[in-house]
């Protein structure tokens, strides 16, 4: 975790001696004000409600300048709420300037600057309500060196915090709610990320990690989403592997909602009621969670052709589907897998602990649990 505050503090503030501070008050523009800031400069919003760009933009606010800082300064009950304006996809779209335009925007996981390497450097994001979007309330792609700290993503359609082909980033102490098509924090084909401190329920999917490596998901509260946390592999995406996340000290309970996800969507599939799930995931340990409360499953791990089966779909993909090398260490898994779904092949999954038996390396080790399938898993070798 020091690994990742050092690396993202040392690209945030450099060269922050000479940056300056916009500051801007309600009824004026933060697009204007981003307009007329130099990289490293920072741009103070005060308490109040902001509809940014016209009705109909793609995005509210972008950001195409290394080194800017975006901080909303909220009062005891008075947030700084950036708000859909009316029809608008993305709220804040921070990139590249090539990967600004309609192209990136209709495919937003397909990124050019991470084929082409080019990046920004530095972004922080702190003090913001995001609300109402109809696709991602923040998208940072290619950004090197971000902060997203104290923020509250609210009614977002499909993602709420976005970071894809990143690395070197924090997400830290925010709120994400309400979003109602996929994940409330996604981390995507991104490296070095630490997210730790965030409140996230009521959602479909609280926590995802995919195609990524040596993540960190650390001392979260995930409740009352459909999922609470997802470490997994898609196939067809710029980085083709998963691995080395570390997934600790969260408490992730009474993961209870209905499952909303479009349908045709791979989590339309899985049964609703999961508490951490790894998916064709490698070199992944889940250790010192409390996991409870979750009605299909507590901790599970699975091959990505499991998945694909459920949602009809055959397995022929461009990555490795399989689990290996997942570490499943201290955790206490309790009040899991109550509720049958009528499927003897998702029931055989069902309980406080539960592997479909594939991949190599995986191991479980001093958990507090009460019922696993099989009934016998794999311990770990002492290290």
């Amino acid at each position: 975790m020091i690994r990742h505050l050092a690396a993202a503090a040392a690209l945030l503030w450099a060269g922050t001696a000479a940056a300056r501070t916009h500051v801007v008050h309600p009824g004026q523009s933060i697009g204007t004000a981003l307009q007329a800031a130099a990289p490293g400069d920072r741009i103070l919003v005060l308490p109040g409600v902001y509809h940014e760009g016209a009705p109909g933009d793609l995005n509210a606010l972008t950001i195409g300048r290394s080194g800017i800082q975006l901080l909303g300064r909220p009062a005891p009950g008075r947030p700084v709420v950036l708000e859909n304006a009316g029809g608008q996809s993305f709220g804040i779209w921070v990139s590249p300037a090539s990967s600004s335009g309609p192209g990136p925007q209709a495919d937003p996981e397909h990124p050019p600057c991470g084929l082409t390497g080019e990046s920004l450097h530095g972004f922080t994001l702190r003090g913001f309500t995001i609300r109402g979007f109809g696709v991602h309330g923040v998208h940072l792609a290619c950004v090197d060196g971000f902060w997203m700290e104290g923020n509250v993503a609210d009614g977002n359609a499909v993602y709420g915090l976005f970071p894809l082909a990143s690395r070197h980033g924090v997400v830290l102490g925010n709120e994400a709610r309400n979003t109602p098509l996929d994940a409330a924090i996604y981390v995507g084909q991104s490296e070095d990320v630490l997210v730790a401190g965030n409140r996230v329920h009521d959602n479909l999917l609280g926590i995802e990690v995919e195609n990524s490596s040596r993540c960190q998901v650390i001392g979260n509260d995930v409740r009352h989403n459909t999922f609470g946390i997802f470490v997994d592999i898609l196939p067809f995406l710029e980085r083709q592997t998963q691995t080395d996340t570390l997934v600790a000290l969260n408490h992730v309970r009474d993961n209870t909602r209905a499952n909303t996800a479009e349908p045709g969507d791979l989590l339309a599939a899985i049964p609703p009621g999961i508490g951490i799930l790894a998916v064709g995931a490698d070199t992944t340990t889940i250790a010192g969670n409390a996991v409870t409360g979750n009605p299909f499953a507590g901790v599970t791990v699975v091959n990505l052709c499991l998945g694909l089966a459920l949602q009809g779909s055959a397995c022929d993909i461009d990555v490795d589907p399989f689990s290996d090398g997942t570490r499943v260490i201290g955790n206490a898994v309790r009040g899991n897998g109550t509720v049958p779904t009528g499927v003897p092949a998702l029931d055989a999954l069902r309980a406080d602990l539960s592997w479909d038996g594939t991949g190599t390396g995986n191991c479980w080790s001093d958990n507090a649990f009460d019922t696993s399938a099989p009934p016998d898993l794999p311990p770990c070798a002492r290290r």
